[in-house]
């Protein structure tokens, strides 16, 4: 019983906090929901349950920034997030459940340190990257992405250097991620990830996933984002540390 409430507990947390994530903090939080949900399921598993998750709230998060995004940055970051998800793909099934625990946890981390310093490199510089810089972040960012859902600091290390209006920061991010999670689609039923107890799962956090992204539609307005990252960032490198320690114990 203890067991089933935690699951439960820890999926909805999880689901709740990419919900926000995505609709009002350009996804700076959704690589959260894999490592936390790793906890209490096989990490492969975790990945599969959020994926149809994702793609719901990508459709909601879409309607909710309809036409606000920046066009000629999807078109250089779009096509060459196929390459980074080419990439997980043909790399994904070749993983024990020992190693992915381990590169979650360094991505985990990795986020958290990326992320804090594109934010201290953007108060310094603000030129404009070019289209080769933008592949590389699209590319980086289907790769993290298909294996962990974590393609959020390429992107936004690109983005932040663009002096893009808030609005149309956050819908070029939920745009790029709603294409690239139906681009995972695909690759994800081949390496046979979906099954009938993910799907009954993922149907009943459904309404979990649609509240957070309501949820976080208001908060983006009224919740400093700084305040609200901080959070996650101290969440996520604990949970990058105990799967690092997870992984560890089991391949060594």
């Amino acid at each position: 019983m203890i067991e089933f409430i935690l699951y439960w507990s820890v999926a909805v947390i999880a689901v709740l906090i990419t919900g926000i994530s995505k609709s009002g903090f350009a996804g700076g939080a959704g690589a959260v929901a894999v490592p936390l949900l790793s906890l209490v399921m096989p990490p492969l598993q975790a990945i599969a349950l959020m994926l149809p998750l994702l793609i719901i709230m990508d459709g909601f998060s879409v309607k909710l920034w309809w036409g606000q995004y920046n066009r000629k940055l999807l078109i250089a970051l779009i096509p060459a997030s196929l390459i980074g998800v080419a990439i997980g793909y043909a790399t994904a099934d070749q993983l024990s459940e020992g190693w992915i625990r381990l590169l979650l946890g360094v991505i985990a981390i990795a986020f958290v340190v990326i992320q804090l310093w594109s934010k201290q490199e953007n108060k310094q510089q603000q030129h404009k990257p070019n289209a080769i810089l933008g592949a590389v972040a699209g590319a980086s960012a289907g790769f993290t992405s298909f294996l962990a859902h974590a393609g959020g600091p390429p992107l936004n290390m690109f983005l932040l250097k663009q002096k893009l209006q808030r609005s149309e920061f956050l819908a070029t991010a939920v745009y790029f991620f709603a294409a690239i999670n139906l681009f995972k689609l695909y690759p994800y039923i081949a390496l046979e990830q979906f099954n009938q107890q993910t799907l009954w799962q993922g149907t009943l956090l459904i309404p979990v996933a649609l509240i957070g992204v309501a949820l976080g539609k208001w908060l983006q307005a009224h919740l400093p984002q700084k305040t609200f990252l901080n959070i996650i960032y101290v969440l996520l490198f604990g949970l990058g540390c105990k799967l690092i320690y997870s992984a560890l114990s089991e391949l060594i």
